[in-house]
């Protein structure tokens, strides 16, 4: 099965295919990935990572045998987490390119929201954290409630129109779930004590770690669809980057 990568509405910033299928494929250049820390071989390790558009508007769909509500119930799950009848029908509804990707790795984790899958494969991915989230349109309430972000955060979204005020309240939270993610604290602690109110598109996040010591991770924001925000973190200094792929029709 394949699935179209253009229902997600990719914007002109896409990455496509990077480091994943050396095969041509048309648009803009690749944004650099994550830079390993200084003292790191300039070769960081990859991590291949699928984005698997589920459901669309579109009358031909999206070619999977997921629905859009299945994704948010595979959000957080992986390989260990599924027992052998729901790995199996899993990667019989997702498309074979990724499917096949999943059968061969050792380990796979899942990220998901309504309508967008999310798949790392590798035993790497245990030491990234990755997070989507929709952006409702303007008419509807926002998915990430206001209480997720500092003062700091709070003062820079208030300045910000309604419609833009959403994402970027959005945008903090992913990066926020994804560095706590990196580090395995999970939401076992609360998301307002982590500033992730940096300009632009990466930067470093400090998560509080056990015993007092605080743990730096780099964080970045992917821009694939004007209908999602995505972030991946990645401890430091470790030297690995996400590696993506769009399934394409």
């Amino acid at each position: 099965m394949k699935s179209n990568a253009a229902l997600l509405d990719l914007s002109p910033q896409a990455p496509f295919d990077h480091g994943v299928d050396p095969g041509p494929h048309p648009g803009p250049a690749c944004p650099a990935p994550l830079a390993p820390a200084p003292g790191h071989p300039d070769s960081a390790t990859t991590v291949p990572v699928f984005v698997v558009p589920v459901g669309s508007a579109s009358p031909h769909g999206s070619g999977t045998g997921l629905s859009p509500d299945d994704c948010p119930a595979l959000n957080g799950r992986s390989r260990a987490t599924l027992d052998g009848a729901d790995r199996r029908r899993l990667l019989a509804r997702l498309p074979e390119r990724v499917s096949a990707a999943m059968a061969a790795a050792g380990h796979w984790e899942l990220y998901g929201t309504r309508g967008l899958l999310v798949v790392a494969c590798g035993d790497d991915a245990r030491r990234m954290g990755f997070s989507v989230e929709s952006v409702r349109p303007e008419t509807s309430p926002p998915d990430t409630p206001y209480e997720v972000l500092t003062g700091h955060e709070s003062r820079i979204a208030a300045t910000r129109p309604a419609p833009e005020r959403d994402r970027l309240v959005t945008r903090f939270w992913v990066r926020k779930d994804a560095a706590l993610q990196a580090v395995g604290r999970g939401l076992s602690l609360a998301p307002e004590r982590i500033e992730a109110g940096f300009p632009g598109d990466r930067g470093t996040v400090t998560v509080p770690g056990p015993h007092g010591l605080d743990v730096p991770v780099s964080v970045r924001n992917i821009a694939f669809s004007s209908a999602y925000e995505f972030a991946v973190a990645v401890p430091e200094p470790l030297a690995l980057t996400p590696a993506f792929s769009y399934p394409v029709g």
